[in-house]
C-alpha cells in the first residue's frame, strides 16, 4: 500500500479542521476521516496525525490572541486621533486668524515654534513608549497567577507557550480520559488551575484565562 506523504496528511487536517467545531472535535474523529478519505488504516501513524491536530489548534489559539490584542490597540486609538485632530483644527483657526490682518503678522513666527517643539516632544515620546515594549498579540509575555505559574514552571509566558506547556503536561502524565481521549481528567496540581476535574483539551484557553494577570 502507497504512504502517504506528511504534507498531505497535513493539508487534509487543516481542511478537516478549518470549519469544524473544536469544542466537539477530537485526535481520533480526524483519524477516522482521514482513513475514510484514503480508504486505509492511520492507527500506526496516530502519535503523528495528534501532533499535526495539536500543532493546528495551537495556530488558531495564536491567531485569535493576535487579533484581540489588534482590536485592543484599535479601540485605544481613536482618542488619540480625536486629540490631533483636535490640535489640528487649532492651528487651522489660528492660521486663519493670522491671515484676517497686519496685526498678526509679528505673531506667526511663534505658533509655528510651538508646534514644532510639540512635535518633536511627540516623536520623543513615541520613541521612548516604543523602547519600552515587550512584545505584542500572542508573543507578548504575562504574568501568571501563582497556581499556573507552579504548573508550567514559569511567572512570566506568552499564552501560547502556555497552551504548548498543558499539552506537553497532560501528555507526560497521561491524563488523557481513556473514555474519550478528547478531555483530559486533572491531577490535583492541574485541577488547581482549571478549576474543574475533566475538560476537553481543545478548549483549555477558557480555563486558563484567568490565570493571565496582565
Amino acid at each position: 500500500m502507497e504512504v502517504v506523504p506528511k504534507e498531505t496528511l497535513r493539508e487534509k487536517i487543516h481542511a478537516i479542521l478549518k470549519n469544524a467545531n473544536l469544542e466537539q472535535t477530537s485526535s481520533k474523529k480526524v483519524r477516522q476521516t482521514l482513513e475514510g478519505m484514503f480508504k486505509c488504516d492511520f492507527t500506526d501513524r496516530r502519535k503523528e496525525i495528534d501532533k499535526m491536530v495539536m500543532d493546528y489548534v495551537n495556530s488558531i489559539q495564536n491567531d485569535e490572541e493576535s487579533e484581540s490584542s489588534e482590536e485592543e490597540t484599535k479601540k485605544k486609538s481613536p482618542p488619540k486621533k480625536a486629540a490631533k485632530k483636535r490640535k489640528t483644527d487649532s492651528d487651522s483657526d489660528a492660521s486663519s486668524n493670522n491671515d484676517s490682518g497686519d496685526d498678526y503678522k509679528p505673531e506667526k513666527p511663534a505658533p509655528r515654534a510651538k508646534k514644532a517643539k510639540k512635535a518633536d516632544k511627540t516623536e520623543a515620546g513615541a520613541k521612548k513608549k516604543g523602547t519600552g515594549r515587550k512584545g505584542t498579540g500572542f508573543t507578548r509575555p504575562y504574568q501568571l497567577s501563582p497556581q499556573l505559574a507552579a504548573v508550567v514552571g514559569s511567572d512570566m509566558l506568552p499564552r501560547h507557550e502556555v497552551v504548548k506547556r498543558v499539552w506537553a503536561i497532560i501528555n507526560e502524565r497521561n491524563l488523557y480520559d481513556p473514555k474519550n481521549k478528547q478531555f483530559a481528567i486533572c491531577d490535583s496540581q492541574l485541577q488547581t488551575v482549571m478549576g474543574v476535574k475533566r475538560f476537553r483539551t481543545f478548549a483549555m484557553l477558557k480555563y486558563l484565562k484567568s490565570h493571565f494577570l496582565g
